[in-house]
């Protein structure tokens, strides 16, 4: 499922599914206290792993149960909410966060700039955007002819592992529509990653990442792996990539 058909999926739709699983209805005005316990986008996703995915099932059960316990007297049956939604086939489609939730992070060295961005691939999965700029002068960038590659599901485990000092380095080739580009990243003293950009007919764009925006750069990677598996919190993300990317 896209990216799109998932920002549009309504209550009804939602509802449909916790029906089938036998789980309690939510009802509209339930809706807001989704995000005291996680991202709506988080649940949306856990929603479409189901039934298949036993994780995704405790995760949305564990949320279902929180936001109804504060009001037990609402229960609904599904005449209320047949009822609530009759003449509004489409209902009201859960908050988008995807499109607008373009997070991002700037890396400057003295001879290029790196761009980190939470991207989305064609096919809906969570990623990361990695621009490179060469320096034109103290502190400028061309950005207008930067390098820009996308980084495949694949990838993203094996970088996050870099930064985190899971491995000591990595380098995947083969990115743009000619295969033309990649890209490399090398763990160095002091917390430091040395990351470079290649693209064919261009020179090298090598930036030294400090320690303190390798934190940043990090924590952006940790939360795109994790929008990609919501029933997992942050800890599980990070010991599923020491686990399974140690050098």
């Amino acid at each position: 499922m896209s990216q799109q058909e998932v920002a549009q999926m309504s209550l009804r739709q939602i509802n449909e599914k916790l029906q089938k699983l036998g789980l309690q209805f939510l009802r509209p005005e339930q809706v807001p206290a989704i995000t005291e316990h996680a991202s709506r986008e988080r649940f949306i996703a856990a929603i479409q792993q189901l039934p298949g995915n036993e994780s995704a099932l405790r995760f949305v059960r564990a949320i279902i149960e929180r936001v109804t316990a504060s009001n037990d007297s609402g229960q609904s049956s599904t005449e209320d909410i047949a009822d609530r939604e009759k003449g509004d086939e489409k209902a009201t489609p859960i908050q988008q966060i995807g499109d607008q939730d373009r997070a991002s992070f700037h890396v400057y060295g003295g001879k290029a700039a790196l761009c980190f961005e939470a991207d989305t691939t064609r096919n809906g999965v969570h990623t990361i955007a990695l621009d490179a700029a060469t320096a034109t002068g103290p502190k400028q960038y061309n950005w207008g002819k930067k390098v820009r590659l996308q980084l495949t599901r694949s990838e993203l485990p094996v970088v996050a592992a870099v930064l985190l000092g899971a491995l000591k380095q990595c380098e995947f080739k083969n990115h743009g529509q000619d295969n033309s580009k990649g890209f490399s990243l090398e763990r160095q003293d002091g917390g430091k990653v040395f990351i470079k950009v290649m693209a064919k007919g261009e020179s090298v764009k090598a930036v030294p990442v400090e320690a303190p925006d390798v934190f940043f750069v990090t924590a952006l990677f940790v939360r795109q792996l994790q929008k990609g598996l919501p029933w997992l919190d942050t800890a599980g993300v990070l010991a599923l990539i020491r686990a399974t990317q140690s050098g």
